[in-house]
């Protein structure tokens, strides 16, 4: 083909892209809240581990809205990347040699296969561990004493405590039933704490309110209050660097196998090696040290089986 008809094929792979992109995100409009509730599942389960308040901050009127038009449009290229990747496929293969096609074919597939492993990962352990961290370390800073000296009372004038004369016994005090869940049928007006989900509930006609309780003991320094913007920011940002590093066993095979960096080579400087990954997981993760070794011990042993992968000789082609 000319390169005016090259142009004109990739202008038509486009705009069918395009128009699957916005298909998709339009499938997308009305999943993207139970999507968006199945991304901030971590970060409520490790703020409600540390008593933290369970909600995201907002800071601008619109924010909320444009996180959930991101979320719509994370996901509509989600769902349509496999017709994306087959258009672009049919528009680059057409200039391909044989042998590189081959080559395509092989490695396209285990490289979405370790790209989704590394989002499984990503999910199941490191965000949830690293969550857990960042939460219980701000909890950890104490908060100071806020009772005052006789000194600090004169100079900010704080008013002299009111004891009242007489104080009700605690067997007369009410006492609020403990529960590990919210009951079925609860009577309007009844009270009840929660367990769980560490909160105190009332019973109102047609809804239930409820506080978030924080122990007296171990109130932190610092409250827990991600802004929803920053938060999804954090996980996508998650996603991908996971979900590249997943890919070391696919870059060590194909550097061996081209003769770029034999195997030999590879092993020999096993030592360099492990200080570029750290440095590479060091970029990609975030700045904690619990998330920079969720990702650096993935990739050290991924580079392991890429190297034994490439040791094996390849299979005869008939």
């Amino acid at each position: 083909m000319s390169l005016g008809d090259h142009l004109e094929e990739l202008r038509g792979c486009l705009a069918r892209s395009l128009v699957a992109l916005l298909a998709a995100c339009l499938l997308c409009i009305w999943p993207a809240k139970y999507l968006l509730e199945l991304i901030a599942r971590p970060v409520v389960l490790a703020l409600r581990r540390h008593g933290q308040p369970e909600s995201f901050l907002a800071t601008g009127p619109v924010e909320s809205l444009m996180v959930y038009v991101k979320v719509v449009l994370i996901f509509g290229v989600v769902l349509a990347a496999p017709y994306i990747i087959y258009q672009l496929w049919k528009f680059v293969a057409a200039g391909l040699y044989r042998h590189e096609v081959n080559w395509v074919y092989r490695l396209v597939p285990a490289s979405v296969g370790l790209f989704a492993l590394g989002v499984v990962f990503m999910y199941l352990f490191a965000l949830l561990l690293s969550l857990n961290f960042l939460v219980g370390f701000s909890g950890w800073l104490p908060l100071p004493k806020p009772e005052p000296t006789a000194l600090e009372r004169a100079l900010l004038h704080f008013p002299k405590p009111e004891v009242p004369a007489s104080q009700p016994g605690m067997a007369e005090a009410p006492v609020v039933p403990l529960l590990a869940r919210d009951p079925c049928n609860p009577p309007i007006g009844s009270v009840w704490v929660n367990e769980s989900d560490r909160k105190l509930k009332l019973r109102t006609p047609g809804e239930t309110w409820s506080l978030q309780l924080v122990r007296d003991d171990q109130q932190g320094l610092v409250t827990t209050h991600f802004r929803i913007g920053e938060y999804l920011s954090f996980v996508l940002m998650l996603t991908i660097a996971f979900g590249v590093a997943f890919q070391m066993p696919l870059v060590v095979l194909f550097l061996a196998r081209s003769g770029i960096v034999p195997v030999e080579t590879l092993r020999q400087y096993r030592k360099v090696v492990i200080v570029v990954i750290v440095f590479i997981a060091g970029l990609l993760a975030p700045p904690d040290l619990l998330s920079h070794l969720l990702l650096t011990v993935p990739m050290l042993l991924l580079f392991e089986i890429g190297v034994w992968l490439a040791a094996r000789k390849p299979a005869a082609s008939g």
